[in-house]
């Protein structure tokens, strides 16, 4: 059985960009959320996604 290797850093590179779902004005960028990396709204600064 083959199985798939998840890496996080392709999660925030496909999220980067993005349009911010918790508000009208915002993207996603690449950033820091509590100290891990994370993709984060540039406006409501809500994290979409972060990396242990």
């Amino acid at each position: 059985m083959a199985t798939t290797q998840f890496d996080g850093n392709q999660l925030i590179a496909q999220l980067e960009g993005r349009t911010c779902p918790s508000c009208a004005d915002g993207r996603l960028e690449r950033g820091r959320y509590k100290g891990n990396e994370a993709v984060v709204c540039d406006t409501c600064e809500t994290p979409r996604a972060q990396l242990w």
